[in-house]
């Protein structure tokens, strides 16, 4: 189940009414887009990053789906007067004409059926495009170990976007800042590495504060018992 994910600048201060737009469209419009399963949004500095999951074949499938359906091209442009385009971080190599974020990294590869049941972190950083073949060694190294379980991990989707690196988790737990502290606490030797191997390859945003994005916003499709 493939997401789209945006990113752009955002004032804090906007949050209530992002959140009233988007109750409203979700109380009435989207549970008539059988195929939108989720809505995530965050913000974390100056930035937002919107999270759409759809119940299609690819990314590039459903973004056809969000950009054909008017009612969401409508949504997009009430929230335009709100959300603003990030241009690119300094030392940003790769390109800046896609339309989302691209996801560089997918572990499980298999669908997350409890998708609507489940509760995401995002964690910000910056990235170059040449790192992608290091970054997505390093996890798949990882991912192939015991460490996601313990973690309580069920999906982990990593993204670019014009030099803005974003690391989504899935968990069961819906505390999932608890859930990511106790590996520290544990102090597991391969996780403090996999964290020092990364350092160098995805410098923080910013470096003032954590890395970890607050959601201000959520609605989940029902599902059928």
């Amino acid at each position: 189940m493939p997401s789209i994910v945006t990113v752009g600048t955002f004032d804090s201060d906007d949050v209530a009414d992002v959140t009233k737009i988007l109750r409203e469209f979700d109380g009435d419009v989207a549970p008539e887009l059988r195929r939108l399963r989720r809505r995530q949004v965050f913000h974390y500095g100056d930035l937002y990053i919107h999270m759409q999951d759809w119940d299609a074949a690819d990314e590039g499938e459903a973004r056809r789906l969000a950009a054909a359906d008017p009612r969401c091209v409508q949504l997009d442009e009430r929230l335009s007067a709100y959300f603003d385009d990030h241009a690119a971080t300094e030392d940003w190599d790769g390109p800046v004409d896609r339309p989302a974020a691209e996801r560089f990294y997918l572990w499980p590869a298999e669908q997350l059926d409890v998708l609507e049941h489940s509760f995401s972190a995002v964690i910000v950083n910056t990235q170059r495009q040449e790192h992608i073949p290091e970054v997505s060694r390093l996890f798949a190294e990882s991912d192939a170990t015991d460490i996601p379980q313990k973690m309580g991990t069920l999906r982990r989707q990593i993204y670019l976007w014009r030099g803005i690196y974003l690391h989504i988790q899935d968990f069961a737990d819906t505390d999932s800042i608890k859930v990511i502290s106790s590996v520290w606490t544990e102090g597991d030797p391969r996780f403090l590495q996999l964290v020092d191997d990364l350092t160098q390859l995805i410098p923080p945003y910013d470096p003032a504060g954590n890395s970890l994005a607050t959601r201000f916003y959520h609605w989940a499709a029902e599902v059928s018992e």
